[in-house]
C-alpha cells in the first residue's frame, strides 16, 4: 500500500485583462470597452471513501488547474479556469514542503517537523482548497476616469498558487493491533474478521497495514494488522515510521505478546519504549494485552508469571490462542468497551478548514542590506500585474499606492524619491508623490 506521495500543485493563472475600444458607426470616437479576464481554477482535495492508498499518484509530479481566459472586446468578460480536484483517502493529510524540499520525489519520513500542514482530510466528502488560483486582470474600461478618457492599457492575470505537498495517509481504525515480528497479529485479525493478510513463520510478513471489521455483540469495530516493531523503530529503524504513523488515530491498541518467547516481558517493554519514544500521543493510548499463543504447553508457566506482572501494573490483558481461536471473543469484547468509553472522553473534533482569504494591504521591510521590500497581497498584486514600463500603467500604480499610504510608509523607512524597492519579484524606482 503506498501510503505517501509528494508532487507540486499550482493553481490556474488569471487570464488578462483587454484593451479595446469601441467600434461602432457613427460613434468615431468611441470608449474603452475592454473586458477583464476570468480568475484561474483552485487545485482542490477531496477525502473519498473506497480509496485505501495513494497507489495513482505514485507517478505524479505536477498537478494544475485551468487558467483562466482573457478578456475580450465589448466589456466580454474571460470565463474562469475550472478547478481540479483530487481525490485522496479519508485520512489523509497534506502538507506542504516546498520550503524543506523544493522539488518532487523525494518523501520526508518527520514531515510534522519540517513541513506546514495545510489539511486534515479525515471526514467523508471534506474538500479542502490546496492551491488556489491567480485573480484575472482588469480590462482598460475599468480604468477610465475623469482625467484617463481612454486608458491604453489593462491589467495582466495573476499567477495561481504554487507549492509543494506531501500527502500522508494515516489509517482510519478504531483498534491497531501491534507487536514484534512473528507474535500472531495477522493470525488474530484472520481469527477476528474475514480479512486474509499474508502469514508466515518469519519477520516481516506483514510489509503493510491490514485492515479487517470485527463484529461482536450486534456491533462492530475496525481492526488493523500492523508491521511489526522492533528496536530502534521510533528512529525509522525497520519499518519504522511507515508503520507507528498508522496507529496515531486509532482508539486503542491491542499488542499481541508471543508467550513461547524467552522474555515476554521484556518483549512488552520495548514495544512500550518505541511507542513512548515516538510521540504524537501513542503512549497514551489505552493498551490491552492480548497473552497469544497459550495452545503451546511451555507458555502456561511465562503466562502465569506475566500475568502477575501485568496485574501490578494494572493493565488490561487476556491469554488468547491465535490459532485455536481460543479467547478471541474475550479480547473482541474488551477491545469494544474500550473504544466506546474512549470515544465517550473524546473532545469536539476541531476540523481544518480552507482559512479565509485575507489579502493585506502591505507591509514595509528593511533587511540587513538597507533593501526595501513591500509585502502584503494587494500592493505586490499590482506591481505584478501591471507593465510599469508603460506611462499610463505606471501612473495608475503610482496612484492607487499613494491612496493605500504606501508613500507615507515609504517616507518613514527612510525611501527618497529614485531609490529602488521591492515589491515580490519587481523591482520599481519610486517616485515621491
Amino acid at each position: 500500500m503506498l501510503d505517501v506521495v509528494n508532487f507540486n500543485v499550482r493553481g490556474g493563472r488569471g487570464g488578462d485583462g483587454h484593451v479595446s475600444f469601441r467600434r461602432e458607426k457613427f460613434v468615431p470616437r468611441g470608449g474603452p470597452d475592454g473586458g477583464d479576464g476570468g480568475r484561474g481554477g483552485d487545485v482542490i482535495f477531496v477525502a473519498t471513501e473506497g480509496l485505501s492508498t495513494l497507489q495513482q499518484y505514485s507517478n505524479t509530479r505536477f498537478v494544475n488547474a485551468e487558467d483562466g481566459k482573457a478578456g475580450n472586446t465589448k466589456q466580454r468578460h474571460g470565463a474562469g479556469g475550472a478547478d481540479t480536484t483530487i481525490l485522496v483517502p479519508v485520512g489523509s493529510v497534506i502538507w506542504d514542503i516546498s520550503e524543506t524540499v523544493g522539488s518532487p520525489g523525494k518523501i520526508l519520513k518527520q514531515v510534522d517537523e519540517s513541513g506546514n500542514r495545510i489539511a486534515d482530510l479525515d471526514v467523508p466528502g471534506e474538500a479542502h482548497v490546496i492551491a488556489r488560483g491567480g485573480r484575472g486582470g482588469r480590462g482598460n474600461k475599468r480604468f477610465a476616469k475623469s482625467t484617463r478618457q481612454t486608458p491604453t492599457f489593462a491589467q495582466n492575470g495573476m499567477d495561481g498558487q504554487e507549492r509543494l505537498i506531501q500527502i500522508e495517509l494515516k489509517l482510519l481504525a478504531d483498534v491497531g493491533i501491534v507487536g514484534l515480528p512473528n507474535a500472531g497479529k495477522s493470525t488474530l485479525l484472520t481469527g477476528w474478521s474475514r480479512a486474509r493478510p499474508k502469514i508466515g513463520a518469519f519477520e516481516f510478513t506483514t510489509l503493510e497495514p491490514n485492515l479487517g471489521v470485527v463484529y461482536t455483540n450486534y456491533d462492530s469495530f475496525v481492526a488493523a494488522d500492523m508491521p511489526g516493531l522492533i528496536d530502534g523503530a521510533s528512529e525509522g529503524v525497520g519499518l519504522g515510521h511507515d508503520f507507528l504513523r498508522h496507529i496515531e488515530r486509532t482508539k486503542v491498541l491491542v499488542h499481541v505478546v508471543d508467550m513461547s518467547a524467552d522474555d515476554p516481558l521484556d518483549d512488552i517493554e520495548l514495544i512500550d519504549r518505541e511507542l513512548s519514544e515516538f510521540g504524537n500521543g501513542l503512549a497514551d493510548k489505552p493498551v490491552i494485552y492480548a497473552l497469544n499463543k497459550v495452545d503451546i504447553e511451555d507458555s502456561a508457566v511465562q503466562i502465569e508469571l506475566l500475568d502477575e506482572e501485568l496485574e501490578k501494573r494494572c493493565r488490561q490483558r487476556a491469554s488468547i490462542s491465535g490459532l485455536t481461536g481460543a479467547g478471541l471473543q474475550e479480547l473482541a469484547d474488551m477491545a469494544l468497551q474500550q473504544i466506546r468509553s474512549t470515544s465517550a472522553n473524546d473532545p469536539p473534533a476541531i476540523q481544518l478548514k480552507p482559512a479565509p482569504l485575507e489579502r493585506e494591504k502591505f507591509r514595509v521591510t528593511r533587511d540587513e542590506n538597507s533593501n526595501v521590500d513591500v509585502l502584503g497581497d494587494t500592493a505586490v498584486w499590482w506591481a505584478s500585474t501591471l507593465d510599469l514600463s508603460h506611462d499610463e500603467a505606471r501612473a495608475e500604480f503610482f496612484d492607487r499606492m499613494r491612496r493605500l499610504g504606501l508613500d507615507r510608509e515609504l517616507r518613514r523607512a527612510g525611501v527618497s524619491d529614485g531609490d529602488s524597492v521591492r515589491f515580490g519579484s519587481v523591482s520599481v524606482d519610486w517616485e515621491m508623490g
